[in-house]
């Protein structure tokens, strides 16, 4: 029996994923920087956290008071998502012992975040590694029991907590362990203005990627599903802002206004149908006119036009 799919706390997105994401799977947001991987991280744990799940945040990139800040521009109480501080702290170059982070710090709800930046301890840094945060998690998971997990991001982890030469196994564990653990996940990952296949996006069970591009009427956004397992799903890109309520994604184009430049999908889906057209059209100029008989061809091998009776003709009586 299929489970109920989970919601993103985007309806538009959930309608592109016929309902939502498969549960209990790992999944990659994708986009450039400043595409809204983090308010749509965000905004998938708040649906959960309104819904009474426990749900966690694990933070590589921005310290979680920033986090908190700049999430109150749109109105959101992070108050019941839990959090975990897996920021680096300023390196020491004294000959101090390493502390692991997964003893040295505890998972928090952002509630109990302060206003200012965690500052780093006096008498030795932590170690932060992909082996560690994997050790958080499932020491978390035996005493918590997520339901959402929401890791920002897989690009910090990769170049920065990651040795070289283990970075693609490390992240195919690091994967195999997020299916493991039962949650469903978002993990995003940052693209180049180039973007290139990496074993994050091969991994993931399904990719969500956030576009950005300028036109004549500015900074414009659009989404789509890349893949998505074991679903169907809209393999359209829709339209997407992000307004004072968060990621909002419009599955059906808004009518334009008098004059108002076209958008990259209205171009891309102009340019489809008229390709479409295009095709039609030679195929009717191709077919006789009703009424008039086929004329005969040279080529003896395509009998198909030349045998076929045409419609509404005269010589095979009347229907």
């Amino acid at each position: 029996m299929t489970k109920e799919k989970v919601k993103t706390g985007v309806e538009g997105l959930d309608e592109m994923l016929e309902g939502g994401l498969i549960p209990g799977r790992a999944y990659v947001v994708s986009g450039t920087s400043g595409s809204g991987k983090t308010t749509l991280g965000i905004q998938f744990l708040m649906e959960g956290a309104s819904k009474g799940e426990r749900v966690i945040y694990v933070c590589l990139d921005e310290p979680p008071n920033e986090i908190k800040r700049n999430m109150q521009s749109f109105g959101w109480d992070l108050g019941n998502v839990q959090v975990f501080d897996a920021t680096p702290d300023v390196m020491n170059y004294d000959k101090t012992p390493v502390r692991d982070v997964s003893t040295e710090r505890r998972v928090l709800y952002f509630k109990d975040v302060g206003e200012q930046i965690r500052q780093t301890p006096d008498y030795s840094p932590v170690d932060v590694t992909i082996n560690t945060i994997q050790e958080v998690l499932k020491q978390e998971m035996k005493v918590r029991k997520y339901s959402r997990i929401v890791v920002d991001s897989l690009t910090s982890l990769r170049y920065f907590y990651i040795r070289t030469s283990e970075e693609n196994s490390s992240m195919i564990s690091f994967f195999r362990l997020m299916s493991d653990l039962g949650a469903t996940s978002l993990l995003t990952v940052q693209l180049p203005e180039v973007a290139k296949p990496d074993v994050e996006i091969h991994m993931a069970r399904g990719e969500i990627r956030l576009h950005k591009w300028v036109d004549g009427r500015g900074l414009m956004r659009g989404v789509t599903v890349e893949k998505y397992r074991g679903s169907w799903h809209d393999d359209r890109m829709r339209p997407m802002k992000i307004t004072s309520e968060g990621v909002v994604v419009k599955t059906a184009s808004p009518v334009k206004e008098a004059g108002e430049a076209d958008s990259f999908v209205d171009v891309i889906e102009r340019a489809a149908s008229g390709m479409e057209k295009a095709s039609s059209d030679a195929q009717s100029n191709t077919s006789p006119p009703q009424g008039e008989p086929a004329k005969p061809v040279d080529n003896p091998k395509s009998s198909d036009t030349t045998d076929a009776e045409p419609k509404g003709s005269s010589s095979g009586g009347a229907p």
